[in-house]
């Protein structure tokens, strides 16, 4: 069927572009009550169904282009969308030195209370706070992840730079053993295995969350029980 086929073109086109979820599923509403509208406008003139549909599509114009042009509106409806190096460059940056004043922090905290903690609970703490600008990096991705307004580049882009930047970085401190003067705390670049281990963990489990949400976004299923029961 005309009407099919076309609908399958414009889920792909959205797809493509990133338009996903609630608008996606607004945009082929709106697309597939025009047609619709359309036909039975045809229909009552006299011309029989199927080629309705043609002429509608046809009418309405390409899947792609119209999506091409919906991803530019919608775009331009986001701050994000309308300053994309500000939103998934300079501000990922921010984010990031945020993330370090996190971790600077909870490391003078450490410093702080070292007299009450074992040693066990201090590594796992040291641990964790290492682990601070990389869980603001994940917050910062999901909320690129929320609506897509920079497609899959820009999602890409910004899971790309938390999986390498924030995760490479941590604090150690080793508290004072012989006396005053013998500690010493601040931050690293990974090197040590230990480290390097954790880098790449964190590396793994970032890029994992995105392709899962990539895959879930764009598998063949899902996009064919839309069309259904929109068809």
């Amino acid at each position: 069927m005309q009407q099919h086929k076309f609908l399958a073109r414009v889920r792909k086109a959205l797809t493509k572009h990133g338009i996903i979820g609630t608008r996606a599923k607004a945009l082929l509403e709106e697309w597939n009550d025009h047609l619709e509208s359309e036909v039975e406008k045809l229909v009552a003139g006299g011309q029989d169904r199927e080629s309705s549909y043609q002429d509608a599509c046809k009418a309405l114009g390409e899947p792609e282009s119209l999506v091409d042009s919906a991803a530019k509106q919608l775009a331009m409806e986001s701050w994000q969308g309308r300053n994309p190096v500000l939103s998934s460059g300079i501000l990922s940056v921010v984010v990031f030195l945020l993330g370090i004043l996190v971790m600077a922090g909870g490391g003078f905290l450490l410093i702080a209370g070292w007299k009450n903690l074992s040693a066990e609970i201090m590594q796992s703490l040291i641990t964790f706070i290492n682990s601070l600008p990389w869980i603001v990096g994940l917050f910062w991705l999901a909320y690129h992840a929320r609506k897509m307004p920079l497609g899959w580049k820009g999602l890409w882009f910004v899971t790309a730079f938390t999986a390498i930047v924030p995760g490479f970085m941590g604090f150690f401190f080793e508290p004072p053993v012989n006396g005053p003067g013998t500690g010493s705390m601040g931050f690293y670049l990974a090197s040590q295995p230990f480290p390097i281990l954790i880098a790449v963990s964190k590396f793994i489990i970032t890029f994992g969350l995105t392709f899962l949400f990539w895959w879930f976004q764009t598998r063949n299923k899902k996009l064919e029980d839309e069309g259904q029961e929109l068809s």
